[in-house]
């Protein structure tokens, strides 16, 4: 069942008087459970893609909806519970507030989201094995292991669709897979639909299906 639809996606930017034509018309449908990775060179449009679909960037015409909902009805609320509940995300920069523990960072998350469930916390650090550095500060940890907290982060909410843009990009080879193993484990046990941008087609081995767009177009 596809949990978003996506039909004839543009988006342009402004350079002045000129308008660069970003993504052209894209449609894709995307299934509960599936792990989509986007892979292209730079400025091909991927986190573009992936700003848009996560209702992070409007787009200029076109239709995005999920679970049957038309985004572009949605007024300012609806659009902020829909990042808050729904949608769970995770970037090449860990942003890690740095006076924040490990589990305080996951514990603000849960805060603003008006919950206060320190259970579900303890669970996220043993989902990710982080839990015996939960007192640790980001500059504590390795790059490899703030991002398993910054996963962990994300997911306090329990949201169904993951957007994940270059999450490995800041990693070496052997962290990098740990990270998309860690990823693999949440799409399989927990059922979490993944939507990954990538600049490294290494990484395309986890996903259950690519895309390889190329100057805002889908190619192959």
């Amino acid at each position: 069942m596809a949990i978003l639809e996506i039909k004839n996606l543009n988006k342009y930017y402004k350079q002045g008087k000129e308008q660069n034509h970003i993504l052209k018309d894209i449609s894709l449908n995307i299934n509960e459970g599936d792990f989509l990775g986007i892979v292209g060179p730079s400025g091909s449009g991927k986190t573009t893609l992936l700003y848009c679909l996560s209702s992070l960037e409007k787009i200029d015409s076109g239709e995005i909806t999920i679970e049957g909902e038309n985004i572009k009805d949605f007024d300012n609320q609806k659009l902020a519970d829909l990042r808050k509940y729904t949608f769970g995300f995770v970037f090449q920069f860990y942003n890690l507030i740095p006076n924040l523990t490990a589990y305080e960072n996951i514990l603000l998350a849960n805060v603003i989201a008006n919950n206060n469930n320190e259970k579900k916390i303890d669970e996220l650090l043993e989902l990710v094995s982080m839990t015996k550095y939960k007192d640790y500060f980001p500059n504590e940890l390795s790059g490899g292991m703030q991002q398993r907290i910054a996963i962990a982060r994300s997911l306090v909410n329990e949201p169904k669709i993951l957007f994940a843009d270059e999450p490995t990009g800041n990693l070496d080879q052997k962290k990098g897979n740990e990270i998309m193993e860690l990823l693999t484990k949440l799409n399989v046990e927990k059922k979490l639909t993944i939507i990954l941008v990538t600049h490294n087609e290494d990484y395309l081995k986890f996903c259950n299906r690519t895309i390889n767009l190329i100057d805002g177009e889908f190619v192959g």
